[in-house]
């Protein structure tokens, strides 16, 4: 047996547009060594169980096919038609129908729909190849593997009946074994290797930023329903020196299990809500930067990261990082490596924005422009597998090193 497992640990996937010949490669923040499924609901479809079916072994081809130990074909055709929906953008990962289909609620701008991306998530994602991938990357964050295989084995799979190729298929999509080449997602967090030093000491003090044309040194007061985020930007390691990076944030509801977008009526209404901000680093020069930023006070997801001179394409919808900020708290995120071409232990060379915790090395920053903010600065609460409406368009799942999983909502949700 040909085995050839792919596990997606922080490298290049393909971002299709258009003609593939003209495609570009993103690197994608998950990898590591173990896997803990994300809560996902289930989606009541419109379409009949055989309209399904028959549109779920689109996928179920001669030369490849996926597969899931001890799985059902009915448990694939559910999996995939949910995988659909995500894609297309009609449905968030647990299942809900994603707040911007409601225009009368959600500002379409907000939604995204002004940069290609809203109701249909863009022309690049509602159809063709972009879509298909998303929906594959869907499946294998679900736990199914991609398996091609030989043309051997494909010409004879052609060579069947209609009724023996369901067969075929009724018994290979849950097989134990199966013979070709695996491709599967194993985890979804950053690989920890020595080479990355996530716990390297500063050597010179950081810089505090406070945003553009403020004085990081005047003392700062929060509105009635702010808080503070505080995060790091550090570049100890070579690889890391003179990279800039960004952390993108969107306003998540727990409840519902979706990002909260600008209502329509927000300026007509005064609303100055905290809905998205992107942090992007400041002094790509200075060793160690850290940044105060005011929120109002709520959920958050980080729903993309970057590292380098890139626009954000990538959304973390399948699985993010999510932490709360309440009224007058001061809450450390954490440091962010914004590495480009490290070379790791393996022999490869890794490109992304890693994350560690020193909250320690933000307080003593924090201490000599603002005395005030270091006393109170706690460190954030992180848990991961927060799902939500994808508006990227790569759409992915980034866990963080250590903590918990965000638990399941009820089955009546």
């Amino acid at each position: 047996m040909l085995k050839k497992t792919a596990v997606v640990a922080g490298w290049c996937l393909t971002l299709v547009s258009g003609d593939a010949s003209g495609q570009q490669t993103m690197m994608i923040p998950i990898g590591g060594e173990k896997t803990v499924p994300v809560p996902q609901g289930v989606v009541a479809p419109s379409d009949s169980p055989e309209e399904i079916a028959k549109d779920a072994a689109r996928d179920l081809k001669d030369n490849r096919f996926y597969n899931k130990p001890g799985a059902t074909r009915a448990q694939y055709d559910a999996d995939w038609q949910q995988c659909r929906l995500i894609a297309r953008g009609s449905r968030t990962p647990s299942g809900s129908i994603p707040y911007y289909y409601d225009p009368a609620v959600i500002s379409p701008l907000a939604a995204g729909i002004g940069g290609g991306i809203g109701g249909a998530i863009g022309a690049a994602i509602a159809q063709g190849q972009q879509r298909r991938a998303n929906r594959q990357q869907c499946l294998m964050i679900r736990g199914w593997r991609l398996v091609e295989v030989s043309a051997k084995d494909a010409d004879r799979v052609n060579a069947l009946s209609d009724a023996d190729r369901d067969t075929y298929f009724n018994e290979l999509v849950g097989a134990a074994h199966v013979d070709g080449s695996i491709t599967e997602m194993k985890t979804f967090a950053i690989t920890v290797d020595p080479a990355l030093r996530l716990d390297e000491p500063l050597k010179a003090r950081g810089m505090v930023y406070a945003g553009k044309d403020v004085d990081s040194a005047q003392p700062m007061t929060l509105g009635p329903n702010e808080g503070l985020v505080v995060l790091g930007y550090r570049r100890v390691v070579p690889a890391a020196q003179g990279r800039s990076g960004g952390v993108a944030l969107l306003r998540y509801d727990l409840e519902h299990r979706d990002v909260i977008y600008r209502p329509k009526d927000w300026k007509k209404n005064g609303d100055k809500t905290t809905y998205s901000l992107t942090a992007n680093s400041h002094d790509k020069k200075a060793e160690y930067e850290v940044q105060t930023i005011r929120v109002t006070a709520g959920d958050y997801v980080v729903n993309s990261t970057t590292v380098g001179a890139v626009q954000p394409t990538i959304t973390n919808c399948f699985g993010a990082p999510t932490f709360h900020v309440g009224a007058g708290e001061i809450v450390y995120l954490g440091d962010f490596h914004p590495y480009i071409g490290l070379p790791l232990s393996n022999g490869e060379k890794l490109s992304i924005l890693a994350h560690s915790m020193h909250v320690d090395d933000a307080r003593a920053t924090l201490a000599a422009q603002q005395p005030q903010l270091a006393t109170a600065l706690k460190p954030a609460t992180w848990r991961n597998g927060a799902t939500y409406a994808c508006s990227g368009t790569v759409m992915t799942r980034w866990d963080l090193n250590g903590p918990e999983m965000l638990p399941s909502l009820p089955s009546a949700s």
